[in-house]
């Protein structure tokens, strides 16, 4: 479903990551400055390697050799961003047809889509409420709302947790954790927290400095001996 292969060169940094990605749930684990949020950033297109390559599917979205980079809303990537971003002037339903409105949906089929997903996540009673009146677990739903509404191939999270305190967090961890299943859509998560990636993920990545050092199955012992040392 991924195939990633990505050389960003920065002054004092170079991010050199490969990784590929079937049906599951990838965790990019590491701490601040390891490079996690630039590959999320990378494979969406807000950020454009030097060298390498990046295939969704059957699409190559980029070839530095092959001069091909689409442009991020011809990826088919759903991104829930760290501060979540939703706009602040727009209502729940709003936020979450923007992405359909945007590719030029008729009317009627960005309310069946926003209708259907908002019914699936539970959000159908907050389709009036502004980001200013939700708890931290609805603008979490929301924001992955308007990521999937779209029908992505792939979706990314970039520390998706980040903002919330440990007991919402653990509350939106499960709610999060059930969405992906009942999606069933590849997905990278971007954390720091070994928890956050043992709940969540099938596989786990460990990136430090720039490059994947360790790659083992959610849980496995050794994983957690580097992930702890």
């Amino acid at each position: 479903m991924l195939e990633v292969y990505i050389i960003k060169r920065f002054p004092s940094f170079e991010l050199n990551v490969q990784l590929k990605l079937g049906r599951e749930v990838l965790a990019l684990l590491g701490e601040n400055g390891s490079g996690k949020s630039t590959t999320l950033k990378v494979i969406a297109g807000l950020v454009t390697p030097d060298e390498g390559y990046v295939r969704i599917g059957n699409t190559l979205a980029f070839h530095s050799e092959l001069g091909i980079n689409l442009p991020p809303q011809r990826r088919s990537i759903g991104f829930v961003f760290q501060e979540l971003a939703l706009f602040p002037h727009l209502n729940v339903y709003e936020n979450i047809a923007f992405g359909l409105k945007v590719r030029g949906y008729s009317k009627a089929k960005v309310n069946e889509e926003v209708e259907a997903i908002m019914h699936t996540l539970g959000l159908a009673e907050l389709r009036f409420h502004m980001p200013s009146e939700l708890s931290g677990g609805q603008k979490q739903r929301v924001a992955l709302a308007r990521a999937l509404v779209v029908k992505p191939k792939l979706l990314l999270m970039d520390e998706p947790f980040s903002a919330l305190d440990q007991r919402t967090k653990q509350e939106v961890r499960e709610e999060v954790r059930n969405i992906l299943e009942t999606f069933s859509i590849p997905a990278i998560i971007v954390t720091h927290d070994y928890e956050d990636a043992a709940i969540l993920a099938d596989r786990i990545c460990v990136l430090s400095n720039g490059r994947i050092e360790n790659s083992e199955p959610a849980g496995a012992p050794e994983l957690f001996e580097v992930v702890s040392t």
